[in-house]
């Protein structure tokens, strides 16, 4: 069974005076914000649909409990689980002007990841505590808990900077199980208008209330052990050092609804365009080598992503599955012969992916031409990657986390692929018919668990949605080469599939165990 951490949250930046005061004032930081509205029709009007909050959800799903007590956070007397508990680092006390004590103090990033392993320490030592005297047994023969940190925004940063600059190298990973992050500035926070460049260095020159934070000269100071005087010009922020820590533990969400970022007046969503959250572009928001969901909501705010169902949902599997499953579409061909004409438009390809789970009204993974975010693949971009017999386009990886009595799990995976014509960069729409693909289908997918209850063996079956709804062609798993992976394909079905993608062509599952 997958072990529980205690759950650390650092929330993002607070940019005015006013927008720090607004979080003091929450004892959660925004933890424990809800939402009531949803963007996922067609269409895209927004629909109800009540989700009450990550810090809610955590209790009732998972048995945490907070530690807030007046004055402070502790656990109380005699905890049943002193490891479900969540904590919240308040690194924004001591720029607050409303308490009877001096402050306005606003911490670099530095300070506050320096603060943040103080913090941690402070969890540790209490819940090792509390475990000592419930066994009656002294200190010693407790080990000190590991944590989850959650962040939002630029309290990833300062998560980053704690885990590769705080903590010597390689020892990051004794204080801290697993990362995950919602619309963190990964690659820092870009203006795609004219002028752009200019504009972010004079935030960057001026630096006010830390909005040079987000520019490349401050991020290589603080992500960097011992940074040069100058940033190397292949610095690329979203590298995390293999001698930090693991990305493999870290889960990236990455917000494409820009639209209905209303901060600024919409000045924000306008500067950094429509591939974004509404503030960090699409490609800013990961860290290379994690895991990443996509998925439309907003940066913060009434559709934003904290406070949403498919934040929370993709964080619970995270954080508590048993077993992880990496998606992807495997030993595909791309034809891009017409592009030899010199006297007709360049093919380019797009391929859309939505992941959605049974007994779900969200989906939990959704990459997709009208949300600016499906996989591009020009032929240069095939060339490199892809022209080669074992190819691999990665789809989503998602974790298992079974909880009905017949204990069987669905998925259902839809694959798109879309041809588009240009000129000179330019779309050409001779031809062109919006939002009609080349060829599409879903995937329904049914695990069902076999032997004990945390066992992580799944006989597993599934079908083409074309050709059935119900699951059952089954599939046979193959040991991978680290005998510790299992494998099983599903081949695209015919007959238009194997024309546009191969004859070989499979979406392939690869399931390890998680912990």
């Amino acid at each position: 069974m997958n072990s529980h951490f205690p759950i650390v949250y650092v929330r993002g930046y607070a940019g005015t005076q006013s927008d720090v005061e607004e979080t003091v004032d929450d004892p959660t930081y925004g933890f424990n914000t809800g939402s009531t509205h949803i963007r996922q029709m067609m269409n895209g009007k927004a629909d109800m649909f009540m989700f009450v909050s990550p810090f809610a959800r955590l209790f009732r799903d998972h048995g945490y409990q907070d530690v807030i007590d007046g004055t402070v956070q502790q656990l109380p007397p005699n905890p049943k689980a002193p490891e479900r508990t969540i904590w919240i680092y308040r690194y924004y006390d001591p720029t607050s002007q409303t308490f009877d004590r001096p402050g306005g103090t606003r911490l670099t990033i530095e300070q506050a990841a320096d603060g943040l392993r103080d913090f941690i320490n402070t969890v540790r030592s209490s819940i090792q505590l509390a475990q000592a005297k419930a066994l009656g047994t002294d200190l010693a023969s407790v080990p000190l808990t590991k944590v989850y940190l959650v962040a939002h925004s630029m309290g990833g940063l300062v998560c980053r900077c704690l885990l590769q600059k705080i903590y010597p190298k390689g020892e990051a990973s004794n204080y801290v199980d697993k990362l995950f992050t919602y619309g963190t500035p990964h690659g820092g926070i870009h203006f795609d208008i004219s002028g752009g460049r200019l504009l972010e260095k004079l935030r960057d020159l001026v630096g006010y209330h830390g909005s040079d934070n987000f520019g490349p000269e401050k991020m290589y100071e603080f992500l960097t052990p011992n940074p040069m005087k100058t940033v190397p010009d292949n610095f690329d922020p979203r590298e995390m050092p293999s001698d930090s820590f693991d990305t493999k533990r870290v889960f990236c969400v990455i917000g494409t609804n820009a639209g209905d970022y209303a901060v600024a007046a919409g000045l924000s969503r306008s500067a950094v365009g429509p591939q974004s959250d509404g503030l960090v572009q699409l490609e800013s928001a990961y860290v290379h080598g994690a895991h990443r969901a996509y998925i439309h909501r907003s940066h913060s705010g009434r559709f934003g992503m904290v406070n949403s169902e498919e934040g929370y949902q993709n964080l619970q599997r995270f954080f508590f599955g048993n077993v992880q499953v990496r998606m992807s579409l495997v030993k595909f061909v791309l034809d891009y012969s017409e592009n030899d004409n010199p006297d007709t438009p360049d093919l380019s390809y797009f391929v859309e992916t939505q992941v959605s789970v049974r007994g779900l009204a969200i989906l939990m993974h959704e990459r997709t031409i009208q949300h600016y975010c499906a996989d591009a693949i020009d032929q240069d971009i095939y060339r490199k990657r892809y022209d080669k017999p074992d190819n691999e386009l990665p789809l989503f990886t998602s974790f298992l986390l079974n909880k009905r009595d017949d204990r069987t799990m669905r998925y259902m995976i839809r694959i798109a692929l879309y041809g588009q014509q240009y000129e000179k960069g330019f779309l050409v729409f001779g031809d062109h018919i919006e939002r009609l693909p080349l060829w599409s289908d879903s995937l329904v997918v049914q695990l069902e668990q076999v032997g004990e209850e945390e066992s992580t063996i799944y006989r597993t079956k599934y079908s083409w949605a074309s050709e059935s709804l119900e699951p059952s062609i089954p599939m046979t798993p193959t040991l991978m080469s680290d005998d510790e992976s299992f494998y099983v394909q599903a081949p695209l079905p015919g007959p238009k599939a194997p024309d546009l993608f191969g004859t070989n062509a499979a979406v392939q599952f690869v399931t390890t165990n998680w912990r």
